[in-house]
């Protein structure tokens, strides 16, 4: 059968014609938003800047200076009410390890009668039985501690005569000088005798008298801490030290050394604490131990 040409009549092609309209006019406003989507997306026209307004633009906000800081020369004077109340309240407020109480006026003037100033200042700069030296802070100065001492003995309204002007010259209650006056009176001077002998002999060491050491004594007490780090015959273990052929002076010398805070050497934080306690008797039998040592 033979094809057949399509017939239209007037309202379908009415209908076609509308559609066509209705499609360019589409076309022409998509065509219309897109040249107004590409023109927005173009390149801005780019602004003329000065090198000022440049410059200012890459300032930072802030910086950091590094360089010496300008301190006062001279720091205020600690207080020995201060340092007291730091340091010793701890013990001295509360009678911790026998420590006798700031107000004790019988205690603390029969200490001062026994002792004197200079035996006082003495252990509380470089320890005494339980009191670690300097009561446990290495930055005071000796003075420091001596004005505390005298804080405390203020406190106690023992009448001690010392101040920081004639400390040297005075030991507070001539206590000593009474003893040595005494002695020459005896007409034998033995106690002055026997220590220049020991000091002529280097048998004597920051007061401490080694030739009195016991050797036994520090075997079977006190070097059981010792030998984790410097082996039973003192030859070191590892990174630390042989103590081995030294002598009795060198070692009593280091221990007071790391029992009063002194920076000794790279270990020193390590020594410091184990050395902190040691009574001069300690110091003596454990010299006279580690020398016989051979290296």
């Amino acid at each position: 059968m033979a094809n057949q040409p399509i017939k239209m009549d007037a309202g379908n092609k009415v209908l076609l014609f509308l559609s066509a309209i209705v499609l360019a006019g589409t076309v022409i406003y998509l065509v219309a938003q897109l040249v107004n989507w590409l023109g927005q997306m173009g390149v801005a026209e780019r602004t003329p800047i000065s090198e000022e307004e440049l410059t200012a633009r890459l300032t930072p906000a802030g910086r950091v200076e590094a360089g010496a800081v300008e301190v006062d020369e001279e720091e205020a004077e600690v207080s020995a009410g201060d340092i007291y109340q730091n340091v010793c309240a701890a013990c001295h407020d509360t009678g911790a390890s026998d420590a006798p109480i700031i107000d004790d006026s019988d205690e603390w003037a029969s200490r001062f009668d026994d002792k004197g100033m200079d035996t006082l200042f003495d252990h509380s700069i470089n320890g005494y039985n339980a009191m670690p030296p300097r009561g446990g802070d290495p930055n005071l100065s000796d003075e420091e501690v001596q004005r505390a001492v005298a804080y405390m003995l203020d406190q106690a309204d023992v009448d001690h005569g010392w101040s920081p002007d004639n400390g040297d010259e005075s030991n507070g209650n001539g206590a000593d000088e009474a003893a040595e006056d005494d002695s020459a009176a005896n007409g034998n001077g033995e106690d002055e005798a026997v220590e220049e002998d020991a000091a002529a002999n280097g048998d004597m060491v920051n007061g401490i008298d080694l030739a009195a050491g016991d050797a036994a004594r520090a075997e079977s007490q006190l070097y059981g801490t010792c030998i984790a780090c410097h082996g039973a015959q003192g030859q070191g273990i590892g990174i630390f030290p042989s103590i081995a052929g030294e002598s009795a002076e060198f070692i009593a010398q280091r221990l007071v050394a790391y029992r009063a805070g002194e920076t000794v050497g790279d270990d020193t934080h390590l020594m410091a604490p184990n050395a902190r306690n040691l009574s001069d008797e300690d110091i003596a039998d454990l010299a006279v131990f580690i020398a016989e040592f051979e290296g």
